[in-house]
């Protein structure tokens, strides 16, 4: 593992795992000079920043001149921009990647965004993880399919006939069967991303020591997730909520 490093930090309401996409739209001035240094040829970061879920505060923070008013978690995730644009009037749309969670320590803020210390964590599989990888596919299947199920049936109580359809074509493309990759580190963090559940849980998942720790708590989610639906103890949920949300 690379020893610690300082990088631009960008404290988001979102829990970012590894190998997962983050799409950004950049507007606030101090990201967008962090954008602008990020891509840069001359970049010392290449391309890299961490993100870090907010326990309490808001994203836009006028108090400090790096914004950086906001209670954050501990451990975050090392991003990296893939594809990167700006607007005519200085906006940028950025799309990045998780590469690897970090435990954060000194936050800096007294240039014009803030940076922080990341320390990677190791990437361990634990005792098992291959073997859990199948169970957890056939979980999510149920899951994916409880959910199509529990959403279509609340829109035809209260939608008109003529846009139960459109629904049902939205959730046939959000919920189109997934197939988990078979590397057990990579399953676990896209189950973790796929999962509807709270950013408080998705830290927890976040956090865990190994693969194998990370499926198990994921299959017990996914087999509660899936019951409660099917109880109907959950309230509906928007297509919309099911689609990737960056912030």
């Amino acid at each position: 593992m690379p020893g610690p490093m300082r990088l631009p930090y960008f404290p988001l309401h979102v829990v970012l795992f590894p190998h997962l996409p983050l799409p950004l739209h950049i507007f606030e001035e101090r990201y967008r000079a962090m954008a602008r240094d990020l891509v840069s040829d001359a970049s010392p970061y290449a391309g890299r920043f961490v993100v870090s879920m907010i326990t309490e505060g808001s994203e836009v923070a006028e108090s400090r001149p790096s914004g950086i008013a906001a209670r954050t978690q501990r451990v975050g995730t090392i991003a990296e921009v893939r594809t990167a644009e700006q607007f005519d009037d200085g906006r940028w749309v950025l799309l990045a990647a998780g590469v690897s969670r970090a435990v954060l320590g000194t936050v800096d803020e007294s240039g014009r965004y803030a940076l922080v210390d990341a320390a990677p964590l190791p990437e361990v599989n634990g005792v098992g993880a291959e073997r859990l990888v199948p169970q957890v596919q056939v979980a999510l299947d149920r899951y994916l399919a409880t959910v199509k199920r529990f959403v279509a049936t609340a829109a035809s109580e209260s939608q008109p006939p003529e846009e139960i359809s459109n629904m049902t074509s939205s959730l046939d493309a959000v919920l189109k069967p997934i197939h988990l990759p078979e590397d057990p580190l990579a399953a676990s963090y896209a189950v973790g991303g796929l999962l509807q559940v709270e950013l408080t849980r998705k830290q927890q998942l976040l956090e865990l020591p190994d693969a194998a720790t990370r499926l198990r708590a994921e299959l017990r989610l996914l087999n509660r997730e899936s019951r409660l639906l099917g109880d109907g103890a959950l309230p509906p949920i928007a297509p919309a909520d099911l689609r990737y949300n960056p912030n």
